[in-house]
């Protein structure tokens, strides 16, 4: 049946409209999808889209559901608000995640669970690091019998530098840098080095020896002994560090006539069973020179040797596990040459402090004295007892 004419028009009218506003109209986003919500939006602002040269079957395209949605880093806001019908505080659930994998970085040396510094090198200490170490032992003993075999300034002035190079080593630097001062056995290792080195440091220690290895040693024995206070052999090394030190200023003294090397001296008590007029000596001249020039840095060694050995025995004899003679006799070397730089006033504990550690030194079964200290002992034995 035929339409009237007007219904025609109306009806062509009405579908090119809305095939218009179809065509027009914007695809928005879905708020879901990418974590975006109205609510944000204030009340009477435009909302502007980002413009776009993708069709709507390539949306489709890409939406699908083939592909894995990935969850975005930031928090998504909900669009529906929620009602909490308990006094509990609730906590918002956050989307699934993927598992991370996460790298496990070292602890640090006072952790519970392991003694390892924070530093990506060989595990201390490990078969590895022990045998790189042996290795610069050996190259260090290699460089001392290269000096003994042929003891001259030439030869020490080559071997210093490959000295220095052995310290430079990895393996030495993260010893002293970053061993762990609770390990025994990094701590053995510690001392092993400073007394090697320390030999090589005062080969010639008239001359003053070289300061460099000087103070690396004296460096790393105080690492030890301030972890670890009554640590006995690092405490007999940094008093025979200073002993050595002060053998420039000894042999200058003993250049000038004097008789104030470490091996010997006199005793200045000033008894009547002790002194005879031909020991006599002028003490006020002498006394004059002691307080000025060389022997005031001869004292400013041999005060720090003092000292540390002493702590040295007193920690060697606490210990309750043997005493050693070789400790004995450096602090009576190290005593008897501050008694003989010390005005005569004052010197007369320091040669007390020598005999008493020489006569503890000859009473251990299996050690013997050196001539010329068991000369000075059989001499001045008697004032242990002339009280």
């Amino acid at each position: 049946m035929p339409l009237p004419e007007g219904s025609i028009s109306s009806a062509i009218k009405s579908i090119f409209c809305c095939s218009i506003l179809s065509k027009d109209k914007p695809t928005l986003p879905v708020s879901s999808e990418v974590g975006f919500s109205y609510e944000n939006q204030e009340e009477g602002s435009p909302t502007t889209l980002p413009p776009t040269s993708t069709s709507q079957s390539d949306l489709e395209t890409l939406i699908g559901e083939d592909i894995t949605s990935v969850h975005a880093g930031y928090r998504v806001i909900p669009i529906e608000p929620i009602t909490y019908t308990s006094n509990t505080p609730q906590t918002q659930e956050q989307p699934d995640r993927s598992p991370i994998a996460i790298t496990p970085l070292p602890t640090y040396p006072d952790s519970p669970e392991t003694s390892f510094p924070p530093i990506q090198l060989l595990a201390m200490f490990s078969p590895t690091a022990l045998f790189r170490l042996s290795l610069c032992h050996e190259d260090i003993y290699a460089l001392r019998n290269l000096l003994s075999q042929s003891p001259s300034m030439a030869t020490y002035r080559s071997v210093i530098p490959q000295v220095y190079e052995i310290l430079r080593r990895e393996e030495v630097r993260y010893l002293f840098n970053s061993g762990d001062d609770e390990d025994y056995v990094a701590i053995g290792e510690r001392v092993r080095f400073c007394d090697e080195i320390l030999e090589v440091a005062y080969w010639d220690a008239d001359s003053g020896g070289d300061r460099r290895l000087a103070g690396w040693v004296e460096r790393g024995l105080g690492g030890v002994i301030e972890s670890h206070p009554t640590h006995h052999p690092a405490l007999t090394l940094l008093g025979r560090l200073w002993l050595l030190r002060s053998q420039q200023y000894l042999s200058k003294i003993s250049e000038d006539g004097s008789n104030s090397s470490s091996s010997g001296g006199s005793f200045p008590f000033t008894n009547n069973d002790w002194t005879s007029a031909d020991e006599d000596r002028d003490t006020v001249e002498q006394d004059r020179k002691r307080q000025e020039g060389v022997y005031v840095d001869a004292r400013t060694c041999l005060f720090p040797a003092v000292e540390f050995l002493g702590r040295a025995v007193e920690a060697m004899e606490d210990r309750g596990n043997g005493v050693f003679g070789d400790v004995y006799v450096f602090q009576a070397e190290a005593n008897m040459s501050l008694g003989n730089v010390t005005v005569s006033s004052e010197a007369q504990p320091f040669f007390r402090t020598a005999v008493e550690a020489l006569k503890k030194a000859s009473m251990i079964d299996g050690f013997r004295l050196p001539i010329h200290l068991e000369r000075y002992l059989r001499s001045f034995e008697f004032v242990l007892y002339d009280d």
